[in-house]
């Protein structure tokens, strides 16, 4: 037998109601998780925090999304999130929109296309920059001036936050880090995922790593796929973290609807072939995510478990 942990990216909000999804209503709800534990709610920490890692590094975040997505660094390099939002008519951030895969850049930086709004900048030889700059994290971002989101301590990240700002769109640097380490995950682990941030926490904590093309990181990742390989890992692995991240990504682009239809989803597709399985099953958020507002929510989240 292996436990299976099941977290719903961005899953609750305050409409969120168990009574809304039969499998999950089925489970125990047994606690609730300070998953941000003093951070911001935002699935990095907030996972790693769940998994056991009480000392989270402040500045990892650009880190562990390069090295998910196979993007070689140095160790003196400066390595950040790069997200496209979209910029109204009164200069304001509105939701996320796609990104380019190529743009036109100066020689300070290097931009890699990962998908939808997400990138990576490195900056190479800036790590020492690090502890100056100051930037702002999308999910802060809906409805604030263009104009007050450019970054600080950093002339070179400035200047690449004003080259690519143009009419209706912006792309805002944030989680500045530079390459650093984790111990180990104590067990032998599995972990199923189509996003760049979770592969990273694989392979950060040394942890083995299942994923297809066909698992995104969006409404469109593999449902099936995804937990067929849960249950394969689970028989050759003491822990299984299988990750579902488009009900994140549905209320960052403020659709409810499109949020309740993607978690009744998990819930007839994913939930319904856990449940009866000869594992130990548990499943919560890492952190709400409004779909009002766009933005990330720190309340605790609850956390659901079925006995084999």
């Amino acid at each position: 037998m292996s436990q299976i942990l099941c977290i719903i990216d961005g899953m609750t909000d305050r409409g969120f109601s168990t009574a809304d999804y039969p499998f999950l209503q089925k489970m125990e709800k047994v606690d609730e998780i300070d998953t941000c534990c003093g951070c911001e709610p935002e699935s990095l920490s907030c996972i790693l925090h769940i998994l056991g890692i009480k000392e989270v590094p402040k500045a990892l975040r650009g880190y562990a999304e390069a090295l998910g997505a196979g993007i070689s660094v140095e160790p003196d390099d400066l390595v950040l999130r790069g997200s496209w939002l979209g910029v109204d008519a009164r200069g304001r951030c509105t939701v996320p929109i796609p990104g380019p895969k190529e743009i036109k850049s100066s020689q300070e930086y290097r931009y890699y296309y990962l998908e939808q709004y997400k990138s990576i900048l490195v900056f190479p030889g800036l790590a020492a920059e690090l502890q100056s700059v100051t930037t702002c994290p999308p999910y802060r971002c809906v409805g604030q001036p263009v104009s007050t989101l450019c970054p600080t301590g950093c002339a070179a990240l400035e200047r690449a936050y004003r080259e690519q700002l143009k009419m209706g769109r912006c792309l805002l640097p944030w989680g500045e880090s530079k390459p650093s380490q984790l111990p180990p995950f104590p067990k032998r682990a599995a972990v199923i995922t189509g996003t760049a941030v979770v592969k990273g926490i694989a392979k950060l904590l040394q942890m083995d790593l299942v994923t297809t093309p066909a698992m995104t990181g969006d409404i469109d990742t593999d449902l099936q796929g995804k937990v067929h390989a849960a249950l394969l890992a689970a028989e050759s692995h003491d822990f299984v973290l299988l990750h579902i991240n488009g009900a994140d990504e549905a209320g960052h682009r403020k659709d409810a609807a499109q949020k309740r239809a993607f978690l009744a989803r998990i819930d007839r597709t994913v939930l319904s072939a856990l449940l009866p399985s000869a594992h130990e099953i548990f499943v919560m958020a890492d952190h709400g995510t409004d779909p009002v507002s766009g933005k990330h929510l720190s309340f605790p989240q609850p956390l659901f478990h079925a006995a084999p």
